[in-house]
């Protein structure tokens, strides 16, 4: 065969093969020759150059901020997304992130924990793929801390309205998974009170299966009067006192660290009911999804401190925890 009969040649099949999807089998019935032969022109096409393959470098900035994270704090994944011009649009972005890596990660008979934050709703949102086929859990790791209807402010509130189980049952439905629901407070009065919650057969079973989780999403929180859970009155003046005079940054359903990732004993703990620390730690896989300018020292001190094996993050957020390294 002539060079430049069977450049054409080569030419056709690779165009019937990338760009027509066709297999060897039907090239080969196409231009009647042997399938050897297709399979031997295939394997030349990147060689001779008739096909020239192209990386598509457009996320580049994001994934040399995600290896750089990776890197940094031993993190077992980075996802970096854009940031956006408000607040809002940037959490949206994130959340639809974290919804497509579960979609990924998600194995059959998955235990899954989630807790409350604004993030998290947001990666309620845009779960589209319903997974019956894995059997899988999801629990709840938070009591509730909002009173209806004053979960979200903004743009969310049109979309949303619900307490921090709402958030759970939520992501269980669209994914056809088993709910596991705190029908509880998050903070009690006092620890006498806490002990008599935590015989409840209902409350226990709970904490039980969070023991259990293969992973945890979580949305790391900061510090001050306009969060939860002082805007909601479970905590009062002095408390956010003493956090500030120990210098905590942000929490971790409701344990609360400093900048370095130092855990601080607040003297509310024995109120709480949720999972303990200790056995949030054991849990293989804890991702959190977070970001925005307010939440970047919440998040270095949530690293430091151990409690984050995944990030999902925004560029502008990803790019300032590298600068605190």
């Amino acid at each position: 065969m002539l060079k430049e009969e069977k450049r054409r040649q080569m030419v056709k099949i690779a165009k019937y093969y990338y760009n027509e999807n066709m297999t060897q089998e039907e090239i080969a019935d196409r231009l009647s020759i042997s399938r050897q032969k297709v399979g031997r022109m295939v394997q030349k096409l990147i060689p001779e150059g008739v096909v020239k393959i192209t990386i598509d470098d457009t996320y580049d900035d994001y994934i040399d901020l995600e290896q750089q994270l990776e890197n940094k704090f031993g993190l077992k994944e980075v996802v970096v997304t854009s940031t956006q011009d408000s607040n809002h649009l940037t959490m949206d972005v994130i959340g639809k992130a974290a919804a497509e890596y579960l979609d990924r990660i998600l194995k059959p008979k998955t235990i899954l924990g989630i807790a409350w934050g604004r993030t998290l709703a947001y990666a309620s949102q845009h779960i589209v793929r319903e997974r019956k086929n894995l059997d899988l859990s999801v629990v709840q790791l938070a009591g509730g801390v909002f009173p209806f209807g004053h979960f979200f402010d903004g743009e969310l509130s049109k979309q949303l309205s619900r307490q921090s189980g709402e958030i759970t049952r939520d992501i269980s439905l669209k994914l056809g998974a088993k709910p596991y629901l705190m029908h509880n407070p998050l903070m009690v009065d006092n620890a006498e009170t806490k002990k008599i919650l935590m015989q409840e057969s209902s409350v226990k079973k709970v904490l039980d299966k969070a023991s259990q989780c293969d992973m945890a999403m979580v949305s790391i929180a900061s510090l001050g009067k306009s969060v939860t859970p002082f805007r909601e009155g479970m905590l009062g003046d002095q408390d956010l006192k003493f956090l500030n005079d120990k210098r905590a940054v942000g929490n971790f359903l409701f344990r609360y660290f400093d900048s370095e990732g130092n855990i601080i004993d607040a003297p509310f703990y024995d109120r709480l009911i949720c999972p303990e620390l200790e056995d949030m730690r054991k849990i293989p896989m804890k991702i959190c999804v977070s970001g925005t300018r307010e939440k970047i020292n919440p998040i270095y001190g949530g690293i430091k401190a151990g409690l984050v094996d995944v990030l999902i993050t925004d560029a502008e957020t990803a790019k300032a925890l590298i600068k605190k390294m």
